[in-house]
């Protein structure tokens, strides 16, 4: 099936039949929702009150969870606004990303070069957030902000959190394809 509107239902890569997915979708999952729910949770008031080894764990896994359906998902909403055919990513994507952010982690944890750059351009990506925050409560703009980290090799423990996001991908894929 081909339609000249890529915004419309198309074939999925998946099984060939039309496809009811919409871009982003991966992050309505239940298992997406609650990651994203436990990683802000974590983040924000779990580490802050009780701060163990346990908390900076939890946000390695989950954030292992969320992250790579967070960049496909992303992509995906970019293929479709910039209209193109399909918008779908596929199941192997999926795992390249994934890959990829497990390679990425590794070094993260393992090379201070990594880390370094890490700690540096998430503040960036991160300072819109902090800016209205401060200026919603009536502070001035804020500066670029080093975000911490902790360099700990045990955190590899978390790596295999990557296979849930991938289940996660898969499913939503073969759902949606399943169920026109």
């Amino acid at each position: 099936m081909t339609v000249d509107d890529p915004h419309r239902v198309v074939p999925s890569r998946v099984t060939g039949s039309p496809s009811n997915r919409t871009p982003g979708d991966l992050l309505f999952h239940p298992v997406a929702l609650a990651a994203l729910v436990l990683v802000i949770l974590n983040d924000r008031v779990l580490k802050v009150r009780y701060p163990s080894a346990f908390t900076g764990k939890l946000s390695d896994f989950v954030g292992l969870v969320y992250f790579p359906l967070f960049v496909v998902a992303t992509l995906e909403a970019l293929r479709w606004l910039l209209r193109r055919r399909p918008w779908q990513l596929g199941p192997r994507s999926v795992v390249a990303i994934s890959v990829t952010v497990g390679l990425a982690f590794t070094l993260i944890k393992l090379w201070s070069p990594a880390a370094v750059f890490y700690r540096a351009r998430l503040g960036v990506l991160l300072w819109p957030a902090y800016a209205v925050g401060d200026l919603l409560q009536g502070r001035g703009l804020p500066g670029i902000r080093v975000v911490g980290l902790v360099q700990d090799t045990t955190d590899l423990s978390a790596l295999p959190a990557l296979l849930l996001a991938v289940w996660v991908a898969k499913r939503v894929m073969v759902d949606s394809a399943d169920h026109p």
